[in-house]
């Protein structure tokens, strides 16, 4: 530290630091926490700082906790990077009008003040919290002559000015202390907001298990395309970013009505075929690890799934039970990071109790019966942009019916499976 900036943190304890009390919230931008640190190891060395946690609520200044520990002003700062050019806007904020300070310096390589940018910044700071004028350097005092025993390099000593004893000297408090200057593990902002836009490529497979009956027709559907859309809403991650943030809510859609069924042995009829596929309910994204962005995700919610072949000429399929699922779903979602803000991998796992089934389960195909479905996924995400992200995933649903038939039934059979199988491919908008 140059003589001059000394004398600029005395001049500044001096003056105003000790009458007024500052905060300094966390700088925002890229690699924000090491500048920050930089400054508030400089100022809080001599003067009164009170810390963020005292003053701030979801790392935003919040005046009446300002007011309650005689905060006067707040060191905001952030970080802005144009090309590989670092620079730090800083400013000092009061309670009523616009900034008492503003002023833009340029970063280091390492992302911290040069010498010159941290004496001009202690210059801003010292003239915004009370002086309006900078302490020019003082006359310095005689110096000790050395012994002629002395090396030429001996260190010089000042003599100490005397104090007016009617006058104590003005001397800045600390409230706690500031921890050491070493920046801290980077926190991702909690999103608000999350879109998917993209497609399914699904196949289809029902068949049945200890047939004892000949009517009963299986069904297998090959790769057929639909459209998917996804929605997440973290409503708390408006106003906080702390484990709260990321309780939300969540909802997809995938639907396909331009199906078309043919049996094997008469090509020529077609059967109008649908499918549609819908979730809704709770998801709680956890971030436990600050330093690693690994989300693990909970959720709970219901799932609606049907799948249904219509008539030709007013003649349905004779044997073909048409399917709509309806349950709970309950499972927990893993997102890891492999290169941060770059690439990751994600899954899913949950099961689904069904409670309702539609036509397969009624009194045209089997009076009793129940269903229980599980379903997974894989994929890897590519983030293109800071908001946005390229995914694609393998996807996996199964329902397992069982089923309670008499010999005298029109169909008797032990159960059957009803798989889904395929792949999703979509843009996420993240904000």
């Amino acid at each position: 530290m140059t003589f001059r900036l000394a004398v600029v943190l005395l001049g500044m304890t001096a003056t105003s630091a000790a009458a007024q009390r500052v905060s300094f919230p966390n700088f925002t931008g890229p690699g924000a926490n090491a500048v920050r640190n930089q400054l508030v190891g400089a100022v809080c060395d001599t003067a009164d700082c009170v810390s963020a946690t005292r003053t701030t609520t979801g790392g935003n200044p919040d005046w009446k906790k300002a007011k309650k520990e005689s905060v006067a002003f707040f060191v905001a700062g952030k970080v802005v990077k144009k090309g590989k050019v670092l620079s730090l806007d800083l400013q000092v904020l009061n309670k009523v009008g616009p900034a008492k300070a503003k002023k833009t310096f340029v970063l280091d390589k390492n992302g911290t003040l040069p010498a010159k940018g941290l004496q001009g910044a202690m210059e801003l700071l010292t003239s915004a919290f009370g002086s309006n004028k900078v302490p020019e350097p003082a006359e310095p005092t005689p110096a000790v002559a050395p012994t002629k025993q002395a090396p030429r390099d001996a260190p010089v000593t000042r003599t100490t000015p005397p104090t007016d004893a009617k006058k104590p000297a003005i001397q800045a408090r600390r409230e706690e202390p500031t921890p050491p200057v070493v920046p801290s593990p980077s926190r991702r902002k909690p999103k608000f907001l999350v879109i998917d836009v993209g497609a399914d490529v699904m196949t289809r497979k029902l068949e049945y298990a200890q047939v004892a009956t000949g009517n009963l027709r299986r069904y297998e559907l090959g790769p057929v395309g639909q459209p998917a859309l996804g929605l997440q809403f973290f409503p708390l991650a408006l106003v906080r970013d702390d484990l709260l943030a990321g309780l939300g809510l969540e909802g997809s859609v995938a639907f396909a009505p331009w199906i078309q069924s043919r049996l094997v042995n008469d090509p020529n009829a077609v059967y109008p075929t649908s499918m549609l596929r819908f979730d809704g309910g709770l998801r709680f994204d956890l971030a436990p690890i600050q330093s690693f962005h690994l989300v693990i995700s909970p959720y709970v919610g219901v799932r609606s799934q049907s799948f249904s072949v219509g008539a030709f000429q007013g003649n349905p399929i004779a044997g073909l039970a048409n399917v709509s699922f309806l349950g709970l779903r309950a499972g927990l979602g893993l997102d890891v990071p492999i290169i941060a803000d770059r690439l990751s991998v994600f899954g899913r796992f949950g099961i689904m109790p069904v409670f309702g089934a539609g036509e397969i389960l009624s009194a045209a195909f089997f009076q009793k019966g129940s269903v229980f479905g599980l379903e997974a996924n894989a994929g890897v995400g590519v983030w293109l942009t800071s908001f946005l992200q390229l995914r694609a995933s393998f996807e996996f649903a199964n329902y397992a019916l069982t089923f309670n038939t008499q010999p005298t039934d029109t169909y008797v059979a032990a159960g059957a499976t009803d798989t889904y199988l395929g792949g999703n491919a979509s843009l996420r908008f993240a904000f």
